[in-house]
């Protein structure tokens, strides 16, 4: 690697010794306008020496006299014509880099021009390369000119879809290798945007917002001669309003080749204010409201006035809603027509164009139905340039109210009772009968059956559907009543078109009422289908017999009492029903906790004598609770092995079950017995749980740990006696979390947990239970509780459950450490900048070890100044 760089040191010095000095300059001639300021770069390469060079600038103006115009290297090398200029700066020369500057003149002057050479003292070892370097400055006068015509422009204030055309002059004197450019530009506040160019190089350019309408011909850039320019803008939009502005510029072509903007000048030629049609689009209903009779035909017209109708086109809609409103949302559309006439509706509802701003609705064999508030909707259509149409505007008209009147059919209805029930289990049977019809021809006649619970005065009275028939005579029972009618219980028959008949076969307690039925007309529309009419509904007619409501008594006796854990309980439920015909019983044992006053359930037995346990849960308890039926009427409960958390209130709640005719079973009435109370003597001792943390609030990813105290007061009981069971929750705003549990053999329940802490349970001293919470986040903030139940060791070696106890929360804060969480980054940043600055000095060595030379002499720089070659 050593010599690879030592050979390319080598090559680079012959290259640099063979090639010689060279200084540039930009390639001219450079063409500026007089009052304009010029920069004329200057630099220098493949030198020796110093790399800081300086730079002489000479003037050799038309009539050949040459002129020292400024140096980086000598103040006094300024000629004494141009020492005002210099001292001024308005003749300056800056460096850019330590090989090139620039020469400034600012306010360019006729008398600049001529060919500016750039000079560079030597610094070489020998001279070789060129030294020098010329280019030509050619000052022409301002003679750029636009202005805007006060005449033959139409602007001013035009309608949206209107044309208009603007016209400025531009010109300029005839010089060698300048253009001219003129630009047409629309200014909306403080923004500017170009519209169209037409280029130093003959070419028109539209501007990005303009480029569509311009290849379809809605705007265009017109040359009238005469330096003249016309800008022509058709259909006319919202967005053409604006100041309009006419950009001249002077153009002459650098050292690329590529066009150079020297000069520019505006002027403003026109404000526009295009008026949009959709403020002055109305639409309106002609006439008022309308009355007609079924099967007439309905005529509505809908004007449109706007400015510019020439230009729009109208699509129409005609629509019908049940609110004067008009709102669309709930109105039914009725015929469509588009902007091109194309009608889409029916062969009852047509929409014809009567004249370009009329059109008619045409509505044939109008019915009832069709009553309501009628209005249009008209969408205003602009042509664009290439053949495209945009919405201008939208309006609906107000609605004209069109009432459709028939002749209804008119009927009574009679209800009476051919069948009334004496006993539960009777039969009943009930008519509906329509009368007095008149108006009625083609109409069909359907009933509905509803049933009315007697309440009280002062309450709200429901009804109830037994079962209803629609417009098909398709039958559909209410929802109380699906069974018995599917199963035939309930019959429902139509005896003629004009007589409906209910029978319920077999009369429950439950049915005692008031019935009614509503006769319903219908009549055919158009298109087959059946509409409502008319509504009628018969008189309520009671069903009822003379009978006293069912009754049940219950009774609860201690058969067996408890004074100490581990005795049996035994209860006895005793019921007596009144006025329950072959009734069966079912049971359910509950228990009121003495603290909480919660009701939980034990055990139940079915009408079929099925026992079921429902909230016992105690798996090592399954079976030490017993339900049994000792008669019809009387049920026992036994207990074994009770514990001290049974302690309570106990009764039975027994409901009466009664059969109908088809052997359903349904509920009758129910009844609760007294409370038998499950009380024990304390003479164990009295426990307490407290809760004591090591740090209440902590930050994300630390460790907190909790411990749960048991403390024991009164009796004292060895360790060996009393066992615990231990549960952890953590309580937020809006809900209880169990988290983890300990019982009594020391098993450990965990709750799976969706974040990214941790929790555990362990037992450090005989009664301290600690909860551990490993690398805390923000969703374990709460309170926490510990519950335990205690487990005490009888003399005979069985074990009692005590009552559960809670302690007080505990509560938990995770804050989070704006300098902890910024510590890593941190750490990681400042060693990832030290390799970097460490790697960046190891290169900088290696480069200066290999990669440079000596310096051939001594700073050449000072006052040696380049000698001509006949003295060499």
């Amino acid at each position: 690697m050593e010599h690879f760089f030592d050979s390319f040191f080598v090559l680079s010095t012959i290259f640099a010794l063979c090639l010689g000095r060279i200084v540039k300059v930009p390639a001219g001639p450079l063409i500026r306008v007089e009052g304009r300021d010029i920069v004329i770069p200057c630099n220098v390469s493949h030198f020796d020496g110093p790399p800081e060079q300086d730079f002489d600038w000479e003037l050799t103006q038309d009539s050949g006299s040459k002129m020292q115009v400024v140096s980086t290297l000598d103040s006094s090398f300024t000629d004494k014509s141009y020492e005002d200029r210099v001292n001024s700066g308005e003749i300056a020369v800056e460096r850019t880099s330590a090989s090139s500057v620039v020469l400034k003149i600012k306010h360019v002057k006729l008398t600049d021009s001529g060919k500016y050479k750039c000079l560079t003292p030597s610094t070489d070892a020998s001279i070789s390369g060129n030294y020098d370097a010329e280019v030509e400055l050619r000052v022409i006068s301002d003679s750029l000119k636009v202005a805007a015509p006060q005449s033959r422009s139409k602007t001013g204030s035009i309608t949206e879809g209107s044309s208009f055309d603007l016209r400025c002059t531009a010109s300029q004197d005839s010089v060698e290798g300048t253009r001219l450019s003129v630009t047409w530009e629309v200014r909306r506040g403080a923004a500017s945007e170009k519209i169209l160019s037409l280029n130093p190089d003959g070419g028109v350019m539209a501007g990005s917002d303009y480029s569509q309408r311009y290849q379809a011909g809605g705007v265009r850039l017109e040359l009238l001669g005469n330096g003249v320019y016309r800008l022509v803008v058709s259909q006319a939009l919202p967005t053409d309003e604006g100041t309009y502005v006419c950009v001249a510029g002077q153009w002459v072509k650098d050292e690329s080749g590529a066009w150079k903007n020297i000069l520019e000048k505006s002027t403003d030629v026109g404000e526009v204010k295009v008026t949009p049609i959709a403020p002055s689009l109305m639409v309106s209903v002609g006439g008022g409201n309308v009355t007609l009779n079924a099967d007439s035909t309905l005529e509505l017209t809908c004007t449109v006035a706007t400015a510019n109708s020439d230009a729009i086109r109208m699509e129409v809609t005609w629509y019908v809603s049940p609110t004067p409103s008009a709102d669309q949302g709930s109105s039914r559309l009725l015929v469509h027509m588009d902007r091109d006439s194309v009608v889409n509706g029916s062969d009852a509802v047509t929409v014809s164009r009567v004249s370009a701003d009329t059109t008619r609705l045409v509505f044939r064999e109008v019915e009832k139905t069709d009553t309501g508030y009628y209005f249009c909707k008209v969408v205003g259509w602009m042509p664009q340039s290439g053949g495209t149409w945009y919405k201008a505007a939208e309006k609906t008209s107000t609605s004209v109210r069109v009432t459709v009147t028939s002749l209804e059919p008119t009927y009574s209805v009679l209800l009476s009772a051919p069948t009334t029930p004496h006993f539960s289990d009777d039969p009943t049977e009930l008519e509906c009968k329509v009368t007095d019809v008149q108006n009625a021809n083609g109409t069909r006649m359907t009933v509905s059956w509803h049933y009315r619970k007697p309440t009280p005065a002062d309450l709200p009275v429901s009804d109830d559907l037994i079962a209803t028939m629609d417009q098909n005579w398709d039958l559909q029972a209410g929802e109380k009543y699906k069974e018995r009618v599917g199963k035939g219980h309930i019959v429902l028959t139509k005896l003629d078109p004009a007589v409906f008949k209910l029978q319920v076969l077999h009369t429950r307690d439950t049915d005692r009422g008031e019935y009614f039925c509503t006769v319903s007309a219908w009549a055919q529309t158009k298109d087959h289908s059946w509409v409502k009419t008319k509504d009628v509904s018969s008189r309520n007619l009671p069903v009822s017999w003379d009978q006293e409501d069912p009754s049940l008594t219950v009774v609860a006796t201690p058969l067996k009492a408890v004074f100490s854990g581990g005795d049996p309980f035994e209860m006895a439920c005793k019921v007596t029903g009144k006025k329950l015909k072959n009734p069966k019983y079912s049971v359910l044992i509950n228990v009121e906790e003495p603290s909480s006053r919660k009701i939980r359930k034990i055990m139940s037995m079915s009408q079929d004598s099925v026992t079921r346990l429902e909230e016992w849960n105690e798996k090592d308890r399954l079976d030490s609770v017993v339900l049994e039926k000792s008669s019809a009427d009387e049920f026992r409960f036994r207990m074994y092995g009770t514990q001290i958390s049974d302690a309570g209130y106990y009764y039975c709640e027994v409901t009466a079950w009664t059969p109908d005719a088809g052997n359903t079973w349904s509920e009758a009435t129910r009844g609760i017995s007294n409370k038998v109370k499950i009380d024990f003597e304390n003479t164990g001792p009295a426990f307490n749980v407290s809760l004591h943390s090591d740090k209440l609030t902590v930050y994300p990813g630390q460790t907190v740990k909790i411990e749960c105290v048991i403390t024991v007061q009164g009796a004292a009981a060895g360790t060996d006696d009393i066992s615990y069971d231990v549960k952890w929750s953590v309580s937020t705003e809006d809900k209880s979390v169990f988290l983890v549990s300990m019982d009594r053999w020391g098993v450990r329940t965990l709750t799976p947990r969706n974040g990214t802490s941790d929790c555990s349970l362990e037992r450090i001293k005989p009664r301290t239970y600690r909860l551990s919470i490993h690398n805390t986040e923000d969703t374990d903030r709460g309170s926490y509780h510990c519950s335990v139940t205690p487990w005490l060791k009888t003399s005979d070696g069985a074990w009692q459950k005590s009552l559960e106890i809670q302690s007080e929360p505990v509560h938990l804060k995770v804050d989070f450490a704006m300098l902890e969480s910024l510590k890593y980054p941190l750490l990681f940043g400042a060693g990832a900048a030290l390799c970097v600055g460490l790697l960046a000095m190891l290169i900088g060595y290696i480069g200066a070890r290999f990669c440079c030379k000596n310096a051939l002499q001594d700073d050449m720089r000072g006052n040696r100044r380049l000698v001509s070659m006949e003295m060499d």
